[in-house]
């Protein structure tokens, strides 16, 4: 579990869906999935999509899925982009190319006629 979790702590994503059990056969089931990090949690098997739906809020409910944060969740970061900015400004570029900042020999040339 430690693997998958950020510094932070929070599993990386979430899931919740209802799935067939299989796609090549006429008499399938409904199941109910619910992802969290690495982790699945599945629901009884049924022919009736409505009681997998309400298996699977059962499920949620009793998980507090609707409660777990992740890392998905906290959305862009903007200390990246302030720290990329900080490259360009210093590399002395005008030529608006963000590639290659992290390279310690690499140089983009400022002229993109040559």
């Amino acid at each position: 579990m430690e693997t998958s979790l950020s510094k932070s702590g929070k599993p990386a994503q979430k899931r919740s869906e209802i799935l067939q059990t299989c796609y090549h056969k006429k008499d399938f089931k409904w199941i109910g999935l619910v992802t969290i990090g690495p982790d699945n949690f599945w629901t009884t098997p049924s022919p009736d999509k409505e009681e997998v739906e309400s298996d699977l809020r059962s499920l949620e409910k009793q998980l507090n899925y609707e409660l777990i944060e992740t890392v998905e969740m906290e959305g862009v970061y903007p200390e990246r982009a302030t720290i990329i900015e900080e490259k360009y400004q210093a590399s002395g570029r005008t030529n608006g190319l963000y590639i290659g900042l992290n390279l310690n020999n690499g140089k983009v040339l400022n002229d993109i006629t040559k």
